[in-house]
């Protein structure tokens, strides 16, 4: 648990550096890269209900702090994701990318979805299907895309952990 614990710490840490620093300057067609939601999703296919909860959580929260507009609203949102699809995980095939790809599309258009209702309605804008066509899946499709080359590496970076927590519950 402790190496499981320091490992998410940092992946945490290293997703919202990234996210901060890196990723503003890497806009492919105008669409910002979502690491938090991205990596939720990856925790979600991978960890239990609780576990990808809390990561979701944890994400959600360092992508509030970073976007500065309502604190709280992307962790529940990334929560409740990382927690939905950690639901159905056991019974998926994970490591095919179609059901990452599906997943994490999925993901992103009912979170942007969630979000433009909270934040751009709420302040009376009104065009929700030219928002959806030019906002929302674009940055699902691109967004989608990014976990692909995530999922390998987290998932070996969980087995590496998992590994040294049982070997460490052993021999303590």
């Amino acid at each position: 648990m402790k190496y499981r614990f320091i490992g998410a710490a940092l992946l945490l840490l290293l997703a919202s550096f990234l996210q901060a620093n890196l990723l503003p300057d890497i806009t492919p067609f105008g669409i910002r890269m979502l690491l938090p939601l991205a990596l939720s999703v990856v925790t979600g296919l991978l960890r239990s209900t609780f576990e990808s909860m809390l990561m979701g959580f944890l994400y959600g929260m360092a992508m509030d702090m970073l976007m500065g507009r309502m604190l709280g609203l992307h962790a529940v949102l990334y929560a409740a994701t990382a927690g939905l699809i950690s639901l159905v995980n056991e019974k998926l095939y994970r490591e095919k990318m179609l059901i990452q790809l599906s997943f994490s599309i999925a993901a992103v258009v009912a979170t942007e979805v969630i979000f433009y209702l909270a934040v751009f309605l709420l302040r009376g804008y009104d065009s929700f299907a030219m928002a959806f066509v030019t906002l929302i899946l674009p940055v699902a499709l691109c967004n989608g895309l990014l976990v692909l080359p995530l999922y390998r590496p987290v998932a070996g970076l969980y087995a590496r952990l998992d590994v040294l927590d049982r070997k460490r519950n052993r021999l303590g």
